[in-house]
């Protein structure tokens, strides 16, 4: 079997690249290797299951972009790179030398920039209908106009507007003023290769974010021959689009031309008019014949719906993480404490094994017991503790431990981080947060009270939060996880042994 063609799709989140894409899967999966590239990430693009490799990269105005792209084409051994937007059709043109010297061939034969005043007049001038135009000075009042940017994408942004709104406008020289012209707005979506020609019309019935959403798809010859007119004068790329409508005088003219693919062709490929099985042919080096057995609607006039799937692109699950003796080392601010408990009550006491004696699963009130302590005494310094335990004077003791920190920089790349701690001074555990820089690694930071009612707390949260997992320390947050039935992650170097929480 011969090696795979590979081809680099520019501007992958677009409604256009994703009919290309789909239809290569649908047609020809096993002769095409695809790569994408956008701005966004790739579980943001619709096409992301399709493809066989993704890159993000940057706004094609930023300075490395070229590069970028550039790069990718030579790392991938890239065949053919398919620009979408007008910027990425002059930067990457089938002249282009860097190309050439990758063996890279373009979709793009022009590297014509447009601007919608620029190529009006150059229509006017070879012969071609256009709206008529308008300057400032030949406004009239109470008349409406046609206002659209002058770089614009397609319909966004154009509006009809009154004189007094179009003056009102701070950057109005951005813009072009034309007369109003009249329905049906008509795409023709054409194909020209080696001297054939075809073409779908595709009346605009409704539109949704500037693209055709609800049209009526049928064959139009008077439209055909000015496309092919057209093609005499301009030399455009394979595909290109021209965009009709009528003058106060009932004649089309042309409202606006794209060298690109139009956002909607998925319209007129459920009609039968397929664009994208023609490219893939041409890249397998199919006869002309072939080319345009593409081409063949199945009635002579079709209404077509353009519907929207929902589909999951990415799954991301959520990891919680306990606090004091997971993340932060506590174990200084806990001894410090309970000295200063002992000196307030004069108890003379060796804590060298304090924290052995936390990690066995004991509390300060049995630990103390277990010193010789009456039980009066004991409560006496567990309230002081507790009164001290939470002060920010000794949370600054605290320490990030550097195994959890490896962890959460490993884990936050591709999971949903929360923290579930149970503290009784809740300011001073935001602070504590904030200025260790905790936050950075967790979407949600839930605190809840401390007390036997503390796993309860925990394990609604983690019900309702749809948790996987969670990293804990104690038997608080094993049994936490028992009652919202999760995976329970005991860390070892917490205020419990391990072998007290498997």
């Amino acid at each position: 079997m011969p090696p795979k063609i590979k081809v680099l799709v520019l501007s992958a989140g677009l409604s256009a690249a994703y009919h290309f894409i789909k239809v290569l899967n649908e047609k020809f999966k096993d002769k095409f290797y695809i790569v994408a590239a956008d701005i966004n990430e790739e579980y943001l693009i619709s096409s992301c299951l399709l493809i066989d490799k993704f890159y993000k990269v940057p706004l094609s105005v930023s300075k490395d972009y070229y590069g970028i792209i550039l790069d990718i084409c030579k790392k991938e051994k890239i065949d053919y790179i398919l620009p979408l937007l007008d910027k990425d059709r002059v930067l990457f043109h089938r002249a282009n030398t860097d190309l050439l010297k990758l063996n890279v061939r373009s979709f793009s034969s022009s590297d014509f920039e447009f601007s919608k005043d620029k190529i009006n007049k150059l229509l006017y001038e070879n012969g071609f209908l256009v709206p008529k135009e308008y300057n400032i000075n030949e406004l009239k009042d109470n008349e409406k106009y046609f206002v659209k940017p002058i770089q614009g994408v397609g319909s966004v942004e154009a509006q009809i507007m009154l004189k007094e709104q179009i003056l009102a406008k701070d950057n109005i020289n951005d813009y072009l003023i034309q007369e109003v012209c009249k329905k049906p707005e008509i795409t023709l979506e054409c194909f020209n290769y080696n001297g054939k020609f075809s073409a779908a019309a595709r009346e605009r019935i409704e539109a949704k974010a500037g693209i055709c959403s609800k049209g009526k798809v049928y064959k139009d010859k008077e439209l055909e021959d000015i496309a092919k007119k057209f093609i005499e004068k301009f030399s455009p790329n394979t595909y290109f689009n021209l965009q009709f409508m009528k003058n106060s005088d009932d004649e089309y003219v042309i409202t606006d031309v794209n060298y690109r693919l139009a956002g909607a062709m998925g319209l007129s490929y459920a009609a039968g008019w397929d664009e994208v099985s023609a490219m893939a042919k041409i890249m397998l080096g199919k006869s002309d014949n072939e080319i345009f057995s593409s081409f063949k609607l199945n009635h002579s006039i079709q209404y077509v719906l353009r519907t929207y799937n929902n589909i999951v692109t990415k799954t991301v699950d959520t990891v919680a993480f306990d606090l004091d003796g997971t993340i932060l080392n506590s174990f200084e601010r806990h001894i410090t404490v309970l000295k200063l408990a002992l000196k307030k009550y004069n108890v003379p006491l060796n804590l060298d094994d304090y924290i052995f004696s936390k990690r066995l699963g004991k509390n300060n009130i049995t630990y103390l017991i277990e010193k010789g302590l009456e039980k009066d005494l004991t409560d006496k310094i567990q309230n002081f503790w507790i009164e001290n335990i939470e002060k920010e004077e000794y949370l600054k003791l605290d320490f990030i431990y550097a195994q959890a920190e490896k962890l959460l920089n490993e884990l936050k790349t591709d999971k949903n981080l929360i923290l579930i701690t149970a503290r009784n001074n809740k300011l001073n555990c935001q602070r504590q947060i904030q200025q260790l820089k905790i936050d950075k690694y967790f979407s949600k930071i839930y605190i809840v009270e401390s007390g036997k009612n503390t796993p309860q707390l925990k394990a609604d949260i983690l019900k309702n939060t749809i948790t996987k997992e969670m990293y804990g320390d104690t038997e608080s947050d094993m049994l936490a996880c028992k009652m919202a039935n999760i995976k329970f992650n005991p860390v070892s170097y917490g205020f419990r042994d391990i072998t007290l929480l498997t």
